[in-house]
This record gives C-alpha cells, structure tokens and sequence, in this order.
C-alpha cells in the first residue's frame, strides 16, 4: 500500500473508533490524477436524503474538544477570539504528534498550499488591480501572530510543549520564520477546512433550515470536522450538506447520487477572486459568482474631479451606514446594472449629486435616494468611475484575450499560477466592459428622458400661458 493509500485507511480507521459512522455506499478515494486530491466518491446509488456519514462531536478538532482549553484560562481564549484560538490549538495538536488525539488526521490534511498567502510577489503581481490582493493581510497575520499567540505560547510553554524539557527554548523559536509559516498553514487549513460549528444547544436565532445569520456566524466557534472537509466542492454539482444535530454532524445526500459519482460539498455563492484567496485554485462553473470591486477611495477620486465631493455628504452617508471600503459590481445574464451595482453604490453616487436644496430635504427626514431611480448624472458619474477603473489594470481586457490565445499548457507552478491570475482579472475585467456600455447606454436613455419631460413641461406651461391670455 502507497504511503497516500495508507494514510486514508489509517484515517478512516480512526475515524471509526472515535465513533462515526460512514455508509457503505461511498468511499475515500485517491483523486490526484484530476488535481483533486483526496474526494468522497459513491459505490453504489445514493437516495436523496440518506445518510453519508455521522460525526460525533466529539472528533471534531476544536477548543472545547483540544485538553489545551482545559489547561490555558478560559479569558486567554477569549482574547484570542474563534480564529487565533483555534490556530493554537490545532499547533498544539499538531505539533504533539503522536500524542494527539488528531495526529491521524494531520496526516490526511495538506502540507503544502497554493492560496495566495503563499504566493511570490510576482506571481501576485499578475492578478493587476483586483482587489483581493489587498484581502490576503499576510503582514497583518504576521503581525497579530507575534504580538498575539507567540507570548500565550511563552506564558505556558510547559503546558504547550509538555513533557519536553527544552519548552521554554522551544516556545521562544515560536517567532521564528518557520514557525510562523506553521501557523499561516494553520490558518490556511481553517480557512480552506474549518465549518462554523453551531452548539448542541444554539442560542443564536436560526431560520427553518438550521442556518444562522451573517452577523450571528461571525460569532460562533470554528471546528475542523474530520471527513466534512475530504469533500470536494463545486458550485453546480453540489449533492451533499452538512447538518448539525445535538451529538453529531451529519452529511446527508440533497438529490440522488448515482454509483461513480463524486459527492461535492458548496462553498456558496464565491467570485473566483475569493475561491483562489481561500481554496488556492478556480473552475470555470464559478464564474457565475464574480465581482469587481470600486474602491471608495477611486469613488473620492472620480468625485473630486467632477466637482461634487462633500466631506458633510460623505459623513452623513457613513451615519446612514452607506460608506464601505469598497462596492461590487456583480456579474448576471442577462446583465441588468441595477441588479449588479451595489445599491450603496448607487446612493453615494445620487447623493453627491444631489442639488442642495433637495439634499437638505432628504437629510431632514433622515432618509436617502432610493437606488432603484439612478438619474442621468448618476448614470454619467458611474460610467466615468467604471472607466477609472478599468485604467487601474495595466492591461486591457484585448490584450489579456489575445495573449491567452497564444499560451500553450502550463508545466509549472508559477505558469499555472500566472494563468490562474490572468482568469481572475479577466473575469473583472469582462464585468466592467459591460458595465461600462449598459452605463453609457442608460445616461443616454436617462437624459433622453429628462429632456422630453423638460420639453413636455415647458409646453404644457406654455399652452396654460395661451389660455389665460384667450381669456
């Protein structure tokens, strides 16, 4: 048996002991010949709704289930938050080895990763403007790990590497550069693996289907759940969900899988930027969920140019909770721009634009313009912002096209790396050139309007003008 093969069946065996049940009708199958790794594959068919496998709460690799948060206080948990805690824990575990209770499940995780925390500067380079290279925070990471686990690490190294009698030698090789990629691959692992673990008893409201709100997410712990994470995940095959009951979790068929197939996990609805941010690669069937993002400070920009920037505006809009970093542009088919700009957008832009006398108005009452009615300015200013942006990309969407065109395959990391670059910012860029033309097209329309209407009115006023003098 092959050192891969026997890590699975070591896994699998250890999974079972620790109490979880696993159907018969699917197995843990080597799927590196497609680049997927390890998958969960069906051996026979799979009704909707049966039972795939069951995990005791008990094997899920987490805080509350790590001897750790039994010897470190409670409030040195709680300082670290949900994601610091859990890197610590699971550093602990992992570097226990044999004594961990998850030191076979070390085993079955990747050592190696291809998101772009662990990218070189040039590779990163090829992604252009995107705004995802400024969400991978690899220097703030670096940051929060010295100034925050490595002295809670030093405070107890007896306990963190117990039995040892160099802990206090090892806890102070905890800010070296080694031992820092160790706990960015830690990172890495609950950012690709990791599930919100809602507790056997939620005190979080939560809709019919057991799922918590956004806010209410950020607030629950993290767990890596044994098996959960060995299955792949695609945005168009999805057959199987992960359900949280008082003692286990369980992974149930959503539609029938027939014998062969491979059983997929969701990811949810996540542009390719962020799918290869998180996961470390893309497929094309995601690209249904790409955006591009407007940075606030190009909105500043564009706004200062034109002449309609308001600092009072802008601290009114931030009240009203309209101001963010950044705004998306979503890609749709067919593409329709109130559907794809952000509505926060669209009110920043319309309040700008607003004439004093009506913005006063709608101050008073406290309220805003609503972004179903993007006026002919509004449409004008968002088609000069969209063209800023474009011009942030060194390379136009023409070039991109044709220099992919003439690539032949991609034998090395770096290609495939730049290739998978050039997909993402192609992706964006495809956005804004439509965009850009609906944007044209609707201030053409918008103003096409308004004339008409001016033209109405004055009509109108001027017809009133001949009855009164008739009379």
């Amino acid at each position: 048996m092959d050192p891969f093969a026997e890590a699975s069946a070591a896994f699998l065996a250890w999974l079972k002991h620790s109490g979880a049940l696993i159907s018969s009708k699917s197995e843990l199958k080597d799927l590196r010949n497609i680049g997927a790794g390890r998958g969960v594959v069906a051996t026979q068919n799979i009704a909707e709704d049966e039972l795939l496998f069951r995990i005791p709460r008990s094997a899920i690799l987490s805080v509350e289930n790590s001897t750790l948060s039994k010897e470190i206080p409670k409030a040195t948990f709680e300082h670290l938050g949900p994601w610091l805690s859990l890197i610590l824990v699971m550093l602990y575990e992992y570097l226990n080895q044999d004594a961990s209770n998850w030191a076979l499940y070390f085993r079955v995780l990747p050592s190696e990763f291809n998101t772009l925390m662990f990218w070189e500067d040039d590779e990163l380079a090829e992604l252009q403007a995107s705004a995802v290279v400024q969400k991978i925070g690899k220097k703030g990471a670096d940051g929060m790990f010295v100034k925050e686990l490595v002295p809670v690490i030093k405070e107890f190294a007896q306990i963190f590497f117990s039995s040892n009698e160099e802990a206090i030698e090892r806890a102070e090789e905890m800010a070296q550069p080694q031992n820092i990629l160790l706990m960015h691959k830690m990172g890495s692992l609950i950012m690709a693996y990791a599930f919100d673990v809602e507790p056997a008893s939620p005190e979080k409201d939560v809709d019919e289907e057991g799922y918590a709100s956004e806010d209410e997410d950020e607030a629950l712990p993290k767990g890596m759940v044994p098996m959960a994470d060995m299955l792949n995940a695609d945005a168009d095959r999805n057959n199987a969900r992960l359900f949280y009951e008082e003692e286990h979790l369980s992974m149930k068929a959503l539609k029938p899988i027939k014998a062969g197939e491979e059983i997929f996990n969701d990811y949810g609805p996540l542009p390719r930027s962020d799918l290869l941010r998180r996961y470390g690669y893309i497929t094309d069937n995601y690209a249904q969920y790409d955006v591009v993002e407007i940075p606030h400070d190009l909105v500043t920009e564009v706004a200062v140019n034109a002449r309609v920037f308001s600092e009072s505006r802008l601290e009114y809009l931030d009240e009203q909770g309209v101001i963010d970093t950044g705004y998306d542009i979503s890609t749709n088919t067919p593409f329709d721009i109130h559907e794809s700009l952000s509505p926060e957008l669209i009110v920043l832009v319309e309040t700008l634009l607003l004439p004093d006398v009506e913005y006063e108005r709608l101050k008073r009452k406290g309220k805003l313009p609503k972004p179903e009615k993007m006026s002919a300015k509004g449409a004008d200013f968002l088609h000069k912002l969209v063209r800023a942006r474009i011009q942030q990309y060194p390379t136009n969407l023409e070039e991109d096209m044709r220099s992919a065109n003439g690539e032949a395959g991609h034998s090395t990391l770096k290609e495939r790396r730049f290739a998978t670059a050039k997909c993402v910012r192609v992706g964006e860029k495809k956005i804004l050139q439509v965009a850009k033309k609906a944007l044209a097209e609707l201030a053409k329309e918008e103003a096409h309007t308004s004339a008409g209407m001016k033209r109405q009115a004055e009509e109108m006023e001027l017809g009133s003008g001949k009855r009164q003098e008739s009379r």
